[in-house]
């Protein structure tokens, strides 16, 4: 269970957003990604909507005051270097579930625009009529533990994983209470060894340059038949368009 105040507690002891098995990465090549930061140290992941706007997941919100929030972006570094700007409110998705990460999803409102450039871009969101279909190669980003254990890495990290739908999501976590709902997808191998990790929660999973998912929850982290699962981001299109139109 998430634990007061701290986004990083995993859900029923799982493993709350996962990069085993990727590289390192610029921030150049992934100008969208933020590392979202709890009383000044990376927390979660993000991905830039608008100048001002911060999509993430809700669990990295949960019990949390906008003080102590903020995002650093345009830095391959979670800890120097880019942007750093306050959050001025959060939307946290309202019938998010502590208990099952279902709605996980929240978006962050800047005290501040950021300025645009090379390293600092909006990504383009999916349409509310995209669908996922098994074996698409996805990108994921973040500086998330390493291994399932390890530390939190200071240089950005990416990986390609093939995306899976809901339905074959199911056939390994199930979809009853504290399974796979049908607003979560995942994306992974069978034989594991490549995945999101503790600490990338919250960060983007992308196709084809557009940002299709949030990275959620999962198992043991790159462990074989435990595929990281995603919030399905095309199913809250007008969810974020209602919120940045607020």
């Amino acid at each position: 269970m998430c634990s007061t105040g701290n986004p990083l507690i995993p859900r029923n002891n799982e493993i709350g957003g996962r990069i085993v098995g990727g590289t390192p990465a610029n921030i150049a090549d992934y100008p969208y990604q933020v590392s979202v930061q709890f009383d000044g140290s990376h927390a979660c992941g993000g991905s830039i909507i608008t100048e001002t706007f911060i999509l993430t997941a809700a669990h990295c919100t949960y019990d949390v005051t906008e003080r102590q929030l903020s995002v650093r972006a345009g830095s391959s570094l979670h800890n120097s270097g880019g942007q750093l700007v306050q959050v001025s409110r959060i939307f946290q998705h309202a019938q998010f579930n502590i208990d099952t990460y279902d709605y996980d999803i929240a978006v962050l409102k800047l005290a501040s625009a950021l300025i645009l450039g090379a390293n600092v871009a909006k990504i383009n969101m999916v349409p509310p009529t995209g669908a996922i279909r098994n074996g698409d190669v996805a990108v994921a980003t973040g500086w998330g533990r390493l291994t399932n254990d390890g530390v939190i890495p200071t240089q950005l990290q990416v990986v390609s994983l093939p995306t899976i739908t809901t339905q074959g999501c199911q056939t390994f976590y199930g979809s009853g209470l504290g399974g796979v709902t049908d607003r979560m997808f995942c994306a992974g191998y069978p034989a594991g060894g490549k995945d999101t990790c503790q600490g990338d929660s919250g960060g983007p999973l992308v196709l084809s340059g557009t940002l299709i998912g949030i990275t959620s929850w999962g198992d043991i982290c790159g462990q074989a038949n435990s595929p990281g699962v995603y919030t399905n981001l095309a199913l809250f299109r007008s969810y974020v368009d209602s919120v940045l139109k607020s």
